[in-house]
């Protein structure tokens, strides 16, 4: 909180909660638009959304608890449960609701069971690149194909052993245009070096093990949006996600991969722009 992590954009601030230390940015007023950033990728690769986006909304970048420098505290689990919280809370604290929220991947079950639960604290909902429970048991299967991040212990001791190169080899995989790849790496190792963490091993072992049925429909105004062009997510198919979001438009981002908001940012924004103004993309 006082080193460099503190210290690569003027507007930088840390929040407060029981079990975490939440990192973010927020730049602007107006209507609260809330991301979260998609692990590993530290906040300070989504620029090129704040000038976009901070001339019309309040916008708050945050790094989940757990990734980048939110650092968890005693006592912090990466349950479903424990991460809805987790999210609810920082939401309260940043006031100024109900908020816009967007969420990447994983996250987006996250965003779900949150809009579930905490129905107040939420205006609209925007998924990216996120796959009903099932959908995303799969692509969990082809991130660990020996289970051995999933294994307890074992997989933590693993990932702190390997993750700067695991780094490069997830970037490869799931990003569509090779020249984002050195990019997004030397943002990420910064990061690391700066003291980020990523507790990936335990989001799988706790998050993705059990959804402990705080997953359900919600009658949230929802946009699904993806990259046609993600090699991590071959054969998914994101429609599936509209079971648990009934009021969803489900729109594609053409030529992006994982990051559709960092990969095509303007179109990515234009749909945004468009489901926040209206309720649906257009």
């Amino acid at each position: 909180m006082r080193g460099p992590a503190a210290r690569t954009r003027s507007d930088i601030r840390f929040v407060r909660l029981d079990r975490a230390m939440v990192r973010c940015r927020q730049l602007g007023d107006g209507r609260s638009l809330v991301f979260a950033t998609d692990p590993p990728v530290p906040l300070e690769c989504y620029d090129a959304l704040f000038d976009a986006l901070a001339p019309r909304f309040r916008v708050t970048v945050f790094e989940m608890p757990g990734f980048g420098a939110s650092l968890p505290r005693a006592g912090m689990r990466l349950s479903m449960r424990d991460a809805i919280g987790l999210v609810a809370r920082f939401l309260e604290q940043l006031g100024s609701g109900p908020h816009s929220l967007v969420m990447p991947c994983v996250l987006g079950l996250v965003g779900l069971g949150l809009a579930r639960q905490h129905p107040r604290l939420i205006g609209q909902l925007v998924l990216s690149q996120t796959a009903d429970w099932a959908g995303t048991q799969r692509w969990l299967a082809k991130r660990d194909p020996n289970g051995v991040l999933r294994r307890p212990v074992l997989g933590q001791l693993a990932l702190a052993a390997l993750r700067r190169k695991r780094i490069d080899a997830w970037y490869r995989t799931a990003v569509a245009d090779a020249a984002m790849v050195q990019p997004l790496v030397k943002a990420t190792l910064e990061n690391f070096d700066h003291g980020g963490c990523f507790c990936l091993a335990s989001g799988f072992q706790d998050c993705l093990s059990n959804h402990q049925n705080q997953l359900a429909p919600v009658p949230h105004d929802t946009l699904l949006i993806w990259g046609d062009a993600d090699p991590s997510h071959r054969g998914t198919g994101f429609a599936a996600t509209q079971a648990l979001a009934p009021n969803a438009e489900l729109v594609c981002v053409e030529g992006a991969g994982h990051f559709p908001e960092l990969e095509r940012p303007e179109a990515f924004v234009g749909h945004l722009g468009r489901f926040l103004a209206n309720g649906r993309s257009g």
